[in-house]
């Protein structure tokens, strides 16, 4: 862990990069020092059907989640947060200049009670 998830809305992807902002998102977790490097785990994913905001067919968001375990201090994990946003808002630059485009990065920690796992990763 952690695991970082990136939703983006229909159409957002011809706007966006989603190869290299899924790369450099990535990358930036996993050079931050914050967390195990090979632990790091990255998808996005295009919504085939979402509505945004007054549903105007060019509104387009990007949503990056990363859940993470538990146990690292708040300042750590807003460094963390706050590196991912900047990479990410630098990747969709070009979109975001022109408008109508939303982009946000939350952070979770994970209950490490109510979760399963085994990895062989090396």
């Amino acid at each position: 862990m952690p695991h970082v998830i990136i939703d983006y809305s229909r159409g957002a992807g011809d706007r966006v990069a989603m190869d290299a902002l899924t790369a450099v998102v990535h990358r930036c977790i996993r050079d931050t020092g914050i967390v195990e490097p090979k632990a790091v785990r990255t998808l996005a994913r295009e919504a085939s059907f979402s509505c945004v905001g007054d549903e105007h067919p060019d509104n387009q968001f990007i949503q990056i989640i990363i859940r993470m375990a538990p146990g690292r201090p708040l300042e750590a994990r807003q460094k963390l947060l706050k590196a991912v946003f900047e990479e990410a808002r630098a990747a969709a630059a070009p979109a975001l200049a022109e408008g109508r485009l939303g982009l946000r990065v939350d952070l979770y920690e994970s209950d490490p009670t109510l979760a399963l796992q085994e990895s062989t990763l090396a």
